[in-house]
Protein backbone atom coordinates (compact mmCIF):
# COMPACT_ATOMS: atom_id res chain seq x y z
CA UNK A 1 0.00 0.00 0.00
CA UNK A 2 2.89 2.33 0.78
CA UNK A 3 4.35 1.82 -2.72
CA UNK A 4 0.99 2.66 -4.28
CA UNK A 5 0.84 5.92 -2.28
CA UNK A 6 4.35 6.90 -3.36
CA UNK A 7 3.61 6.16 -7.02
CA UNK A 8 0.36 8.11 -6.87
CA UNK A 9 2.34 11.11 -5.61
CA UNK A 10 5.24 10.78 -8.05
CA UNK A 11 3.20 10.40 -11.27
CA UNK A 12 1.37 13.75 -10.98
CA UNK A 13 4.65 15.50 -10.16
CA UNK A 14 6.37 13.96 -13.20
CA UNK A 15 3.44 14.87 -15.43
CA UNK A 16 3.50 18.44 -14.15
CA UNK A 17 7.19 18.91 -14.94
CA UNK A 18 7.10 17.04 -18.25
CA UNK A 19 4.41 19.26 -19.76
CA UNK A 20 5.89 21.86 -22.05
CA UNK A 21 4.95 25.44 -21.41
CA UNK A 22 3.53 27.09 -24.53
CA UNK A 23 4.42 30.68 -23.79
CA UNK A 24 4.10 31.84 -27.38
CA UNK A 25 7.83 32.52 -27.73
CA UNK A 26 9.63 31.99 -31.01
CA UNK A 27 13.27 31.58 -31.89
CA UNK A 28 15.14 34.30 -33.75
CA UNK A 29 15.31 32.08 -36.83
CA UNK A 30 11.48 31.84 -36.88
CA UNK A 31 10.90 35.60 -36.66
CA UNK A 32 10.46 36.05 -40.40
CA UNK A 33 7.58 33.58 -40.42
CA UNK A 34 6.04 34.93 -37.19
CA UNK A 35 6.03 38.47 -38.61
CA UNK A 36 3.73 37.47 -41.47
CA UNK A 37 0.02 38.12 -41.16
CA UNK A 38 -2.49 40.70 -40.01
CA UNK A 39 -1.72 42.88 -36.98
CA UNK A 40 -3.82 45.41 -35.09
CA UNK A 41 -2.75 48.18 -32.75
CA UNK A 42 -2.84 47.46 -29.05
CA UNK A 43 -0.77 50.41 -27.77
CA UNK A 44 1.11 53.40 -29.19
CA UNK A 45 3.47 55.28 -26.85
CA UNK A 46 6.14 57.94 -27.31
CA UNK A 47 9.26 58.55 -25.27
CA UNK A 48 8.19 62.15 -24.63
CA UNK A 49 4.86 63.91 -24.48
CA UNK A 50 3.52 65.40 -27.73
CA UNK A 51 0.43 67.33 -28.82
CA UNK A 52 -0.49 65.90 -32.22
CA UNK A 53 -4.12 67.02 -32.32
CA UNK A 54 -3.41 70.63 -31.27
CA UNK A 55 -5.71 70.63 -28.23
CA UNK A 56 -2.99 72.00 -25.92
CA UNK A 57 -2.68 68.73 -23.99
CA UNK A 58 0.48 66.67 -24.36
CA UNK A 59 0.51 62.90 -24.01
CA UNK A 60 2.89 59.98 -24.30
CA UNK A 61 0.01 57.51 -24.62
CA UNK A 62 -1.29 58.06 -28.13
CA UNK A 63 -3.62 55.06 -28.20
CA UNK A 64 -5.72 55.59 -25.06
CA UNK A 65 -6.09 59.36 -25.54
CA UNK A 66 -7.51 61.59 -28.24
CA UNK A 67 -4.08 62.39 -29.78
CA UNK A 68 -4.74 59.99 -32.66
CA UNK A 69 -8.16 59.73 -34.30
CA UNK A 70 -10.05 56.51 -33.63
CA UNK A 71 -10.24 55.70 -37.34
CA UNK A 72 -6.41 55.50 -37.42
CA UNK A 73 -6.23 53.34 -34.28
CA UNK A 74 -8.61 50.94 -36.04
CA UNK A 75 -6.22 50.37 -39.00
CA UNK A 76 -4.78 46.94 -39.74
CA UNK A 77 -1.13 46.29 -40.61
CA UNK A 78 -0.11 43.45 -42.92
CA UNK A 79 3.25 41.75 -43.50
CA UNK A 80 3.24 39.37 -46.48
CA UNK A 81 5.68 37.26 -48.45
CA UNK A 82 6.40 37.89 -52.08
CA UNK A 83 8.31 35.77 -54.57
CA UNK A 84 11.68 34.17 -53.91
CA UNK A 85 14.42 36.79 -53.69
CA UNK A 86 11.95 39.68 -53.28
CA UNK A 87 11.39 41.84 -50.22
CA UNK A 88 8.21 41.24 -48.25
CA UNK A 89 5.08 43.32 -48.67
CA UNK A 90 3.87 45.79 -46.06
CA UNK A 91 0.47 47.49 -46.06
CA UNK A 92 -1.77 49.47 -43.74
CA UNK A 93 -5.47 49.09 -44.46
CA UNK A 94 -8.52 50.92 -43.21
CA UNK A 95 -10.67 48.69 -41.09
CA UNK A 96 -14.35 49.30 -40.33
CA UNK A 97 -13.78 52.91 -39.18
CA UNK A 98 -12.39 54.66 -42.24
CA UNK A 99 -10.94 58.17 -42.12
CA UNK A 100 -12.06 61.04 -44.33
CA UNK A 101 -12.96 59.90 -47.84
CA UNK A 102 -11.21 56.53 -47.63
CA UNK A 103 -13.26 53.45 -48.34
CA UNK A 104 -13.50 50.93 -45.50
CA UNK A 105 -10.94 48.14 -45.89
CA UNK A 106 -8.95 50.05 -48.52
CA UNK A 107 -5.15 50.15 -48.54
CA UNK A 108 -3.84 53.50 -47.32
CA UNK A 109 -0.10 52.76 -47.27
CA UNK A 110 2.12 50.26 -49.06
CA UNK A 111 5.83 49.55 -48.86
CA UNK A 112 8.21 46.64 -49.04
CA UNK A 113 10.45 45.43 -46.23
CA UNK A 114 13.26 43.11 -45.33
CA UNK A 115 14.05 41.65 -41.94
CA UNK A 116 17.64 42.46 -40.99
CA UNK A 117 19.41 40.30 -38.37
CA UNK A 118 15.97 39.12 -37.15
CA UNK A 119 15.67 42.41 -35.26
CA UNK A 120 15.19 45.31 -37.70
CA UNK A 121 12.39 45.72 -40.21
CA UNK A 122 13.87 47.90 -42.94
CA UNK A 123 11.45 49.55 -45.34
CA UNK A 124 12.00 51.25 -48.69
CA UNK A 125 9.89 54.33 -47.87
CA UNK A 126 9.02 54.50 -44.17
CA UNK A 127 11.33 54.60 -41.14
CA UNK A 128 12.71 51.27 -39.97
CA UNK A 129 11.23 49.46 -36.98
CA UNK A 130 13.34 47.83 -34.28
CA UNK A 131 11.76 44.68 -32.90
CA UNK A 132 11.69 44.78 -29.09
CA UNK A 133 9.59 41.64 -28.64
CA UNK A 134 7.95 39.22 -31.05
CA UNK A 135 5.80 36.23 -30.17
CA UNK A 136 3.23 34.35 -32.20
CA UNK A 137 0.49 36.70 -30.99
CA UNK A 138 2.21 39.99 -30.06
CA UNK A 139 4.84 42.30 -31.51
CA UNK A 140 6.44 45.36 -29.94
CA UNK A 141 8.48 47.66 -32.18
CA UNK A 142 10.19 51.04 -31.86
CA UNK A 143 10.59 53.58 -34.62
CA UNK A 144 11.92 57.12 -34.84
CA UNK A 145 9.36 59.70 -35.95
CA UNK A 146 8.53 63.40 -35.87
CA UNK A 147 5.20 64.11 -34.16
CA UNK A 148 3.92 67.55 -33.20
CA UNK A 149 7.28 69.06 -34.28
CA UNK A 150 9.08 66.74 -31.82
CA UNK A 151 11.57 64.02 -32.71
CA UNK A 152 10.35 61.03 -30.71
CA UNK A 153 10.74 57.30 -30.39
CA UNK A 154 7.37 55.66 -30.90
CA UNK A 155 6.77 52.25 -29.33
CA UNK A 156 3.95 50.32 -30.99
CA UNK A 157 2.43 47.16 -29.58
CA UNK A 158 0.53 45.03 -32.08
CA UNK A 159 -1.56 41.94 -31.50
CA UNK A 160 -2.03 39.34 -34.20
CA UNK A 161 -5.56 39.28 -35.46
Amino acid sequence: MKIYNNISLIIPILLFFSCSKDDNTISDSDRHQALLGQWEYQAIMTDRAVDINGDGTVNIDLFNTQEIRQCIKDNLTFFTERGVGENGGYAINENGLSCDDQDPFSTIEEDSYELIDNSIIRFVIRNEMRIIDLTRSKMIVETNDTLGNENVIVTITFKKS
